[in-house]
């Protein structure tokens, strides 16, 4: 399924480009990690389950620091696949935003990898370099990618599994289905939506051992036995912290339950997401794929490789189109289109390339495809790739570091803005409770609450409310703007997050307050190098 002539090792130009492809992956996955992309709502709850399990050995989400935690919070929905090797690196270099956003990096670069490897043994390595390419330049994978989330290393997993079953689609030997399926099963550990990736080995299996059922029996039986052994390790772990296997079962269903939103949307909302189908429709990278299954279909007689490849494709992107519109639920589909796009468009070229010139030369075909690239294909790619080379500052340090100056630490903060309770060790943070989405558009936010009664913020006793970017828009059902005009004042605004005290309590909060700056800036006088932190960070002050 090769192109003509293509060599089983890239060569010449091809090795020069895959290197430096190779490079500004490693750039793109690990530098700046500090400051791009800024933490949020997703990214904190996962890097504090992983802190809570470092610090105070509980697999448990914070409530309120320091220590009021619940063991497997619904809200931690990514799974011990990404929460245990982040708690390791916060183990080994201590808990902060860039030791476990070194292990998403990892990951990252190991998604790269794996769709280069499953494309080469496919294609070729020069369609491979090709579609780790697009992936680079067509997708927002530098944004996601860089996170603590669970998207990016279940792909990753994903794609390694896809990897070892086309091996063993194509081999007389057990092992590659059986690693298959423990990748399957270590990516259903990072996400669990992942457990969909166990239907296509199994269709591709009955379609080519069918009429050898015994061949077909060990075949599907290595597969499963592999692909079972992780999400039972992740039982089994949820049982002993639990306390029993049926409560690991229930919390299962019942998780499933509150997050079951995100996907199949026809059944959860009764209708798609238009803007999930007008994503796809407009994204060039889909198409090409399209065009590449195409060619292939009518034009080759496809391995049971490249068929599984293809099942997969048409599953994840219409997983996709019954899921919420969230962009980073379209990479599964985006980067298994990424091969067949390059095969189709090395094709095209080739072909192109024989009418015009007899042999054609070497360069030609690689520039027709770079030409079509330059002129039609999005490089939105390239402006992630540029925010982790440029980006500097970020508004949640910057807010931490004005509570560390500003707000004494026996008070109590409230807020839904569940990154502070990470970044933030010096001050109590109280944490709104868990709220689900139901329905999700960029006009509006429908939320389930799990319990009885809404959530009476004004009750918990707070000296201090902090409200950013998610408080202020998709929590502000949770908060209204009414009642916080109505009882707090705003005294502060740091970039995008608002600081309020209670009007009961407002003068005592700001004498305190007040006490706590000139304190800090005694302490800054007999220590100079701590100076610059307090001028970092630009705050617009209303009691000043």
């Amino acid at each position: 399924m090769k192109l003509p002539d293509e060599p089983s090792k890239p060569a010449g130009l091809a090795l020069w480009f895959g290197l430096l492809l190779g490079a500004l992956i490693l750039v793109g996955s690990f530098y700046n990690l500090g400051n791009y992309p800024t933490i949020w709502w997703d990214e904190a709850i996962f890097s504090e389950a992983a802190a809570n399990l470092v610090q105070h050995g509980r697999y448990a989400f914070t409530v309120q620091s320091p220590n009021q935690l619940v063991d497997f919070d619904f809200r931690i929905s990514a799974g011990p696949a990404v929460i245990l090797p982040v708690a390791l690196a916060y183990k080994v270099f201590g808990v902060s935003l860039l030791s476990g956003r070194l292990v998403a990096g990892a990951y990252l670069v190991l998604t790269f990898l794996a769709l280069f490897l499953g494309a080469r043994r496919l294609w070729g390595p020069v369609t491979a370099l090709l579609a780790v390419a697009l992936a680079f330049l067509g997708t927002d994978v530098f944004y996601w990618g860089r996170s603590v989330l669970g998207d990016i290393p279940a792909l990753g997993f994903f794609l390694c599994a896809t990897w070892f079953l086309t091996r063993g689609l194509e081999s007389r030997f057990l092992w590659p289905l059986f690693l298959g399926g423990v990748f399957v099963g270590l990516a259903f550990n990072a996400k669990e939506f992942y457990g969909l990736a166990g239907l296509p080995p199994l269709v591709v299996l009955a379609q080519q051992h069918w009429r050898d059922k015994r061949r077909l029996t060990f075949s599907v039986l290595a597969f499963v036995a592999g692909a079972a052994l992780p999400p039972l390790a992740y039982l089994a772990l949820k049982a002993v912290i639990l306390g029993s296997l049926t409560g690991a079962i229930f919390h299962f269903l019942e998780q499933k339950k509150l997050l079951c939103h995100e996907f199949f949307t026809p059944l959860t909302i009764g209708r798609i997401y238009p803007e999930s189908f007008l994503f796809l429709l407009q994204n060039p990278l889909f198409w090409l794929g399209c065009l590449g299954v195409g060619w292939i279909w009518r034009k080759e007689t496809p391995s049971p490789g490249v068929r599984l490849w293809i099942w997969n494709f048409w599953l994840w992107s219409g997983v996709y189109l019954t899921a919420v519109y969230w962009h980073r639920f379209a990479l599964p589909g985006l980067f298994l289109a990424c091969p067949l796009a390059a095969y189709f468009l090395g094709k095209v070229a080739t072909r192109l390339t024989a009418r015009v010139f007899t042999p054609p030369p070497r360069w030609l075909a690689p520039g027709i495809i770079a030409a079509v690239l330059v002129l039609f294909a999005p490089v939105g790619g390239l402006d992630f790739f540029k925010k982790v080379l440029f980006c500097r500052g970020s508004a949640p340090e910057q807010l931490v570091q004005y509570l560390r100056t500003h707000v004494p630490s026996s008070c109590l903060i409230e807020t839904p803005e569940y990154e502070l309770a990470f970044l933030d060790d010096d001050h109590r943070i109280h944490h709104m409770p868990s709220y689900f989405f139901m329905e999700s558009t960029p006009e509006k936010v429908v939320l389930l609450n799990p319990r009885e009664r809404p959530y009476e913020f004004d009750r918990v006793g707070a000296d201090i409310l902090i409200l950013g970017s998610f408080g202020k828009s998709v929590f502000k059902q949770v908060y209204p703007p009414a009642l916080i005009n109505r009882d707090w004042s705003r005294i502060a605004q740091v970039e995008y997050y608002d600081i309020y005290v209670s009007k009961k309590s407002a003068k005592k909060m700001l004498s305190l307050m007040s006490q706590t700056l000139a304190s800090h800036q005694k302490a800054s006088l007999s220590s100079p190098a701590s100076q610059n932190n307090v001028s970092e960070t630009v705050v617009d002050s209303y009691y000043q």
